[in-house]
């Protein structure tokens, strides 16, 4: 090659051209000067001097690759027998000539790239564009969202002639109170926690909890108002609007999803598949954070698990509120948020401070106390027309009607809630009356009904209503223990047409012992496309021994998408010793092509595996599938055969699926099986967190007889004493009351082998007295065992009237013995009407107590109607 004359290849000749001279310095130049010497010539490092020569790495400025050269070029002289043909390679001129091309090629490449990258970005940002433009619920910057179109509750006016003039109106927009905000301690974590989030390039949950009127929504606006205030905010209205954003990718970093009362997104439907996506979101990049608000008892309803396998309707949900940040706002302003409250000078706060009791402000400022007066009231001509409607939608949300209240059903159901003078005087347009009444705002705050915006425009929806919040919990309390009149059952039979509100409404008919009513509803359900009521409906076949009519409803559930429903035939055959026909049932499901975790595990049991290696296969198939039932078994599998590190990972991703029972598993393991007590007291801990005290108490147990003063400690950190005030006991899992229930009665044994006779009781005594009912219930039975029949009797009557069912029934055995059997048989009525299940049959073997054989068996076959009376034969024979 000439020297000058360029290279050919480009990049690629250059980095071959600077091998060339790595290999002339090696070769003919011996490595002199040093690599040292000549970085330090160029002012670079000697690595990178190496890293030129060896035709790996881009000499980034040309002059100090021209000062290399220059530098080999001086020893070259000094040097003989380099070859004519390297000689160019000593050529200052000629690597700055290509070291210039390289660059200007480099540079073409960069601004292609760009170019190429605008493109992309364009048609991005039209993808983007087109995606919003379909989607009705669109982000808008924080700022301009109204705080009445987020859900916060406007307030009742301090005084009304200066309205308009308050500090307090001005915020919210004329007749939209919104009074000074009093900070109290929950807003303090949540604002922390969101400050960080904020900061985080990830994307997080939090969940604002608290009972109806506490102020959930406007802690929630407030804290995102104050630490994000230039971001986006997006609020979707319904489940399937939440799908679609998040189907379209409209949950952007910088930007807060919105979810007031996330049981209307999680609940329905679609909640399942919204729950799912929500899940996938939290793993995407941020920053950007979702926000819901919920209610206890919502909260209880996604997180409880099903005691039946593979009737699980809320794994996501549980899931993904397992990874929520929860704040608790407590109905009670505490003595310094009051100061805080009557410093501040606004006056519809000095107004709610006054008429509030036991430092419910918020309940005031929302007008709840008004709200119900303004029901209670009504019982004069016209306005009993209002208050019946306004029942109306009570019964229909407590008995499972979750979507809007369609006015048709107001309307029909009505005369059931009248007396009979009340409908004699009803005017021709009573019903329009009775509408104007439930919808007159209350302290120009909320109506008892309320109009329904249409999502993602204006205006009201036609026809249809929503029940306030306050009323709605005022309802579920007062009218516990009442069963709605027939005039509600037969307009919902004619009317609900919405497959999950039939389904809801069919089964607490079915807990209330209405079986034919519940069966009609179901089948309504199950012809709109629930497969969940045709198994239902199935069962109340199999019980009564109707075996083939069953198992066709069976197969019109799995029909319907319910796989499920095969495993309960495949269980039936079981139950027969038919393990053949079991195998062959489940395996139709496995053979449908959907491959679903509970037919893997049920083919995975030994008895119809092939081979351990087949159960083996089929168990880990069905948790790699992330169910969390098939997690912990696969987890016990693992545990069993000394694989105790799989095990331990398989648990603890059970537990972030929302398995938390499986949270003893991993306690058991890591204490029997590790011999690790500090490990399985972590994850007893753990499990008390997340509400299940049981496993916390085994531990207790367990631990007694090794280190009695560590079981007792644990003892009474499950049972907890003097830790939740009464209105949380209500509220509380089944695992809580376990837990509290097994550690008590460890304590109570304590107590009465160390302090001798009378100790224990004072145990469950000291329980009672801070609201534990079931305590209070074991207390009665003590009580009742040493023949206290009258201080047995007190304490179910108080745990009852607090709203725990099952002392209704023990109450009702103390009457039987007492010989009332007229108040026994109440008892039992009250307890059925309430949703108590037991109930039937502690009502039918009083009335064999008492020589109503027959009655009772028509009782057990047929059950009740809607009113009370024996239903008259609803199966066909």
């Amino acid at each position: 090659m000439a020297v000058g004359a360029p290279v050919e290849g480009g990049e690629e000749g250059f980095f071959a051209e600077l091998r060339r001279l790595g290999q002339l310095y090696h070769t003919h130049l011996g490595e002199r000067p040093s690599q040292r010497k000549l970085a330090r010539a160029a002012g670079v490092a000697p690595a990178t001097v190496s890293g030129w020569l060896k035709g790996d790495r881009f000499p980034q400025r040309e002059d100090s690759l021209v000062t290399v050269v220059k530098e080999l070029q001086k020893a070259a002289r000094l040097k003989s027998g380099i070859p004519q043909e390297s000689l160019h390679l000593l050529d200052p001129a000629r690597w700055r000539e290509q070291h210039q091309s390289v660059v200007r090629r480099r540079a073409q490449v960069v601004q292609a790239g760009v170019q190429r990258e605008r493109a992309v970005r364009a048609l991005e940002a039209q993808d983007a564009a087109a995606r919003l433009a379909k989607v009705p619920d669109k982000p808008r910057p924080l700022m301009q969202w109204h705080p009445r179109h987020l859900g916060v509750h406007p307030a009742i006016p301090g005084t009304s002639e200066r309205l308009k003039t308050s500090a307090s109106a001005s915020a919210g927009g004329e007749g939209f109170v919104l009074p000074a905000y009093v900070e109290r301690e929950h807003d303090q974590h949540l604002r922390s926690y969101l400050g960080r989030a904020a900061d985080r390039q990830e994307t997080t949950l939090v969940l604002i909890q608290g009972e109806s009127s506490t102020g959930k929504t406007r802690t929630a606006y407030e804290a995102v108002r104050a630490c994000m205030p230039d971001w986006q905010l997006l609020f979707p209205k319904g489940a399937e609007g939440l799908v679609e954003v998040l189907e379209n990718g409209l949950l952007c970093a910088r930007t807060v999803l919105w979810l007031n009362e996330a049981q209307e997104f999680l609940l329905g439907p679609h909640g399942e598949e919204a729950a799912l996506r929500l899940r996938r979101s939290l793993e995407q990049p941020g920053p950007a954070v979702i926000v819901m608000t919920l209610w206890p008892k919502h909260y209880k309803a996604l997180m409880d698990r099903p005691d039946v396998p593979g009737k699980d309707r809320h794994s996501h949900a549980r899931a993904l509120l397992a990874q929520a940040m929860v704040i608790h706002v407590p109905v009670a302003f505490q003595r310094r948020a009051l100061e805080d409250a009557h410093a501040t000078g606004d006056l519809s706060l000095g107004v709610a401070v006054r008429v509030s009791r036991e430092g419910a402000v918020t309940q005031a400022l929302a007008a709840g106390p008004q709200l119900v007066n303004h029901y209670e009231s009504a019982d004069g001509v016209p306005a009993c027309y209002g208050k019946a409607i306004i029942t109306v939608a009570m019964d229909a949300r407590r008995m499972g009607h979750s979507s809007a209240l369609p006015d048709r059903l107001l309307e029909s159901a009505a005369p059931g809630y009248l007396t009979e003078p009340q409908r004699a005087a009803a005017p021709i347009d009573w019903f329009s009356g009775a509408l104007a009444y439930a919808q007159t705002k209350i302290k120009n705050v909320v109506s008892p009904l309320e109009d329904i915006a249409v999502s993602g425009s204006m205006g009201a929806v036609p026809g249809v209503y929503r029940l306030a919040d306050y009323l709605d919990q005022y309802g579920r309390t007062t009218r516990r223990y009442t069963f709605p009149p027939t005039a509600f059952w037969e307009a919902a039979q004619r009317i609900v047409t919405g497959a999950d509100d039939l389904y809801n409404l069919a089964d607490s008919a079915r807990r209330r012992g209405r079986g034919a009513l519940a069966d009609t509803l179901f089948r309504r359900a199950a012809d709109r496309g629930d497969g969940r009521a045709w198994e239902e409906m199935a069962h109340t076949r199999y019980v009564r021994g109707r075996r083939t009519e069953a198992e066709k409803l069976l197969w019109k559930a799995y029909a319907a998408g319910e796989i499920e429903a095969l495993l309960t035939l495949a269980q039936w055959h079981e139950d027969d010793g038919n393990w053949a026909e079991a195998k062959r049932v489940v395996q139709q499901a496995a053979n449908s092509g959907a491959v679903h975790p509970q037919v893997l595990l049920f083919l995975a049991q030994e008895k119809y595996a092939d081979s351990g290696d087949e159960t083996e296969r089929l168990m880990r198939t069905a948790a790699d599938l992330g169910d969390p039932e098939a997690l912990a078994s696969y987890g016990r599998r693992r545990m069993l055969t000394g694989d105790t590190q799989s095990a331990e990972r398989l648990f603890q991703q059970a537990i972030s699926c929302g398995n938390y029972e499986t949270v003893g598993e991993l306690m058991r393991m890591r204490l029997l099986h590790q011999g690790n007590v500090s490990g399985a007291e972590k994850a007893a801990r753990q499990a008390a967190s997340l509400g299940d005290f049981f496993v916390l108490a085994t531990l207790a147990q367990l631990q007694m007889d090794v280190d009695r003063a560590h079981g007792e400690q644990l003892a009474r950190q499950a049972a907890a004493f003097g830790g939740l005030p009464p209105s949380r006991m209500v509220d509380l899992s089944p695992w809580q009351y376990l837990g509290r229930g097994h550690a008590l009665a460890l304590l109570a044994d304590l107590a009465e082998a160390t302090q001798g006779r009378g100790a224990g009781e004072k145990v469950y005594r000291d329980a009672a007295a801070v609201g534990d009912l079931h305590a209070m219930t074991r207390l009665a039975q003590r009580r009742r065992d040493l023949g206290d029949v009258a201080e047995a009797e007190r304490l179910y009557r108080y745990a009852a009237g607090s709203g725990h069912l099952p002392a209704l029934t023990s109450l009702a055995w103390l009457r039987l013995e007492a010989g009332d059997a007229a108040e026994a048989e109440q008892l039992c009525r009250i307890a059925l009407d309430a949703g108590e299940p037991i109930a039937l049959s502690a009502l039918a073997e009083t009335w064999e107590e008492t020589g109503r054989q027959e009655k009772a068996d028509r009782l057990r076959e047929h059950g009740l109607d809607a009113d009370g009376a024996i239903a008259e034969p609803w199966l066909p024979a």
